[in-house]
C-alpha cells in the first residue's frame, strides 16, 4: 500500500515552500580522491533538527539511495517544516515537531534532544488529540481511509475505533481469517488461510501479530548510522511501530483504482498493511499516518513555522555502492529476509513440551533422542516467542525451538548470540551456492560473491588415523553439488559395522528432516539430538544443522554448489 516515489541518485531535491534538501554527486569528479563521499546539504530548514535528520537517515537513506529495497519508514521527504506544537509538559509549553508521510518526529525536551514518535494512530482512532502527558482535546475519530486510495470510504480510523483493544484470544500459529466489512460486520476470508505470512507469530498487548508484520518490524537490513552503511535491525519496533491496538484483519480497498485484498493491523504509532499481490519487497508497508494526522488535526492548514534552529550541518555520506548482481527472486529472498535469532542458555535449562515448568520433557529413545536439557553455552535457534508460565516476575515469554513435536525453553535463562563473521571462502561461484567452514563450524549461502545468510552447524568428528572410516568421521572438504537423485524430506539414518559409524558407535535415528546429500552418504540435514551448533564437531560426517536451516538448504535446487573448506 501507499508506495512512495523512489528517488534516483545522483540528484535529489526536497521542495517544501522554498525549503529544500539536495543530494549532489555532480559536484565531484569521480576520478578525484575527494569523490569518496557525497554530502547531504541542508539549506534553510528542511530538517529542523540534526536528531530528526539522523533518525531519517538510519532507515530511509538506504531506500533513497537504492542500496536497500524495502518500503519507507518515514517517507522520501518531510510533509511539513519543523514547528513548535503546543504540549503542556514540554518546556515553555511547546515541543518541536516535524511531519512525514508515515509519522511524526518530535522532541519533547530540547535539553535531552531525544526523538520520539507520536501515538498518532491512537489519537486518530479515538478522537483524543493529545496536548500533554495527561491533557487531551476531544474530537471525532478521523474519517480518513487507513489504506489504499484517498477516496476509499472504508475502513477509516473512525471504523477502527470499534476494534480498539478487542482481543480475540488468537494463539500462536492461528491464521488471520477475520474479514472486516463496510457494514461493520465480520466475515471470513479463507483465500489466504494457508499463507504462512498470516499465521500469528507473537502476541503483545494480548493481541496477535501475524508473521508478515512481526518479521517486518524485526527485519534486518541496510541502515545508515554514524557516517556509514551497515547491516542491522532497521528500527526498534517499539519506537517505530509501538504495540498493536487492534487484531489483524482482512478487508478490501482500492489501490490505484483496483480493488485488492489487504490485511491490516493498527499499532500505536503506525498502520501496517500486507498485500499478497504486491512485489515481495513491498508486500508489507506502513500507512500514511502522518499525512492523515495532518489533515485531521490542522484541516490541511499548517500553523506558521517556528523560528528555525541552527540548520543541520553538512553530513558526509559514503558513496553509493554498485549493487551486487543479486536477483530479486523469491528464492534469494528466502535468505535475505528476517530469520530466527540464536540464543545460548546461561545455565542448565530443561526443554519442555509446553511453555510451562510442569510440562513433561520430550521423549528420549535411541530412535528419537530428542534433547531434554541444554547446557550453558549451547546454541539454540529460536523459532518464535510464545506466552506461557511466568517464572520470573514480569516475564511470561517462552522460546519455541522445535516443531512437531513442539519444544520450548524459558526465555529468562538465555542470552542472545551474535554470529561471528563467516570466513572468506577459497573461491566463489555464480548464482546461489552453499559454503561450510569446518574451522568456524558455520554455514553460509552466497549469491556470487555476496553473502546472503550465515548460521551455525556441527560437522563430522575428526579422528586418528585420518581417513580410517572406523575412527575418522571428518566431513570431507572440497567442491560438491546437491544430489537431486534422492533428497528425502524425512529419513531414518542408521550405521554400524563396516559403516563410518562403527567402532561401537552404532546409531539408528528416525525423523531426520530436510536431507541434502552432496557427496556419497554425506549430507546437510536437520538435527534435534544436540545443541552444539557452532561449538564443536558432533556428527559421523554430515553437516548437522537445525531443521530450520536445513529446510532453507532443502529449497535450493539440485546441483547447487556446496563448498566445504
Amino acid at each position: 500500500m501507499h508506495k512512495s516515489t523512489k528517488w534516483r541518485v545522483p540528484f535529489m531535491l526536497f521542495s517544501l515552500s522554498g525549503l529544500f534538501l539536495t543530494l549532489c554527486l555532480g559536484l565531484f569528479d569521480p576520478a578525484s580522491p575527494t569523490a569518496q563521499a557525497k554530502d547531504v546539504i541542508v539549506k534553510g530548514s528542511s530538517f529542523y533538527s540534526q536528531a530528526f535528520l539522523n533518525t531519517w537517515l538510519r532507515t530511509d537513506y538506504p531506500v533513497a539511495a537504492e542500496t536497500a529495497v524495502r518500503s519507507w519508514y518515514w517517507g522520501p521527504q518531510s510533509s511539513s517544516p519543523g514547528f513548535n506544537e503546543p504540549y503542556a509538559d514540554s518546556p515553555n509549553g511547546t515541543r518541536l515537531v516535524q511531519y512525514f508521510d508515515k509519522a511524526r518526529m518530535e522532541i519533547n525536551n530540547p535539553a535531552k534532544g531525544q526523538v520520539t514518535n507520536g501515538l498518532l494512530v491512537v489519537e486518530l482512532m479515538n478522537g483524543k488529540l493529545q496536548k500533554g502527558d495527561y491533557t487531551f482535546e476531544n474530537r471525532l475519530p478521523a474519517r480518513i481511509p487507513v489504506a489504499g486510495d484517498l477516496d476509499n470510504s472504508f475502513p477509516t480510523y473512525y471504523d477502527l475505533n470499534r476494534l480498539y483493544n478487542q482481543p480475540q484470544a488468537r494463539k500462536i500459529g492461528d491464521n488471520v481469517t477475520q474479514l472486516y466489512q463496510a457494514s461493520g460486520t465480520s466475515g471470513v476470508q479463507t483465500n489466504y488461510s494457508s499463507d504462512t505470512n498470516t499465521a500469528i507469530s507473537d502476541t503483545e498487548n494480548n493481541l496477535g501479530i501475524p508473521a508478515a508484520f512481526w518479521n517486518y518490524v524485526n527485519q534486518k537490513g541496510q541502515v545508515f548510522s554514524q557516517g556509514s552503511l551497515s547491516t542491522d535491525v532497521v528500527s526498534d519496533w517499539r519506537f517505530s511501530t509501538g504495540l498493536p491496538i487492534t487484531e489483524a484483519f482482512w478487508t478490501q480497498v482500492k489501490v490505484a483504482g483496483v480493488m485488492r485484498d489487504v490485511m491490516v493491523q493498527a499499532f500505536e504509532r503506525r498502520i501496517l498493511t500486507y498485500t499478497p499481490t504486491n512485489d515481495l519487497a513491498f508486500q508489507v508497508e506502513m500507512g500514511n499516518v502522518g499525512a492523515a494526522y495532518l489533515q485531521w488535526r490542522y484541516n490541511g492548514k499548517l500553523p506558521a513555522a517556528a523560528a528555525a534552529p541552527n540548520p543541520a550541518p553538512v553530513v558526509p555520506l559514503p558513496p553509493v555502492p554498485t549493487p551486487s548482481p543479486v536477483p530479486s527472486d523469491p528464492l534469494t529472498a528466502l535468505f535475505t529476509g528476517p530469520h530466527p535469532q540464536w540464543y545460548t542458555p546461561t545455565g542448565t535449562l530443561n526443554v519442555r513440551t509446553a511453555p510451562n515448568s510442569e510440562a513433561p520433557l520430550p521423549t528420549y529413545t535411541p530412535e528419537t533422542p530428542y534433547i531434554q536439557r541444554l547446557q550453558a553455552g549451547d546454541h539454540i535457534l529460536v523459532l518464535r516467542t510464545v506466552k506461557g508460565e511466568e517464572i520470573e516476575k514480569g516475564n511470561d515469554n517462552w522460546f519455541q525451538i522445535y516443531e512437531s513435536p513442539d519444544l520450548f525453553v524459558y526465555s529468562a535463562y538465555t542470552a542472545p548470540v551474535t554470529l561471528p563473521e563467516f570466513p572468506a571462502p577459497p573461491q566463489t561461484f555464480k548464482g546461489l551456492w552453499v559454503g561450510v567452514s569446518i574451522n568456524s563450524q558455520m554455514m553460509a549461502v552466497y549469491s556470487g560473491s555476496t553473502l546472503l545468510y550465515k548460521t551455525f552447524i556441527a560437522s563430522g568428528r575428526p579422528g586418528l588415523p585420518a581417513g580410517d572410516p572406523e575412527k575418522d568421521h571428518s566431513t570431507p572438504k572440497g567442491v560438491f553439488h546437491i544430489d537431486g537423485s534422492w533428497r528425502p524430506a524425512v529419513q531414518e539414518m542408521k550405521g554400524g559395522a563396516g559403516d563410518k559409524a562403527s567402532g561401537g558407535d552404532f546409531y539408528d535415528i528416525k525423523d531426520i528432516r530436510n536431507v541434502n546429500y552432496f557427496y556419497q552418504d554425506y549430507s546437510i540435514h536437520g538435527t534435534y539430538w544436540h545443541a552444539k551448533f557452532g561449538i564443536a564437531p558432533q556428527s559421523h560426517g554430515c553437516a548437522n544443522a537445525t531443521v530450520y536451516d536445513a529446510g532453507l538448504i532443502y529449497k535450493l535446487p539440485a546441483g547447487t554448489v556446496v563448498q566445504i573448506f
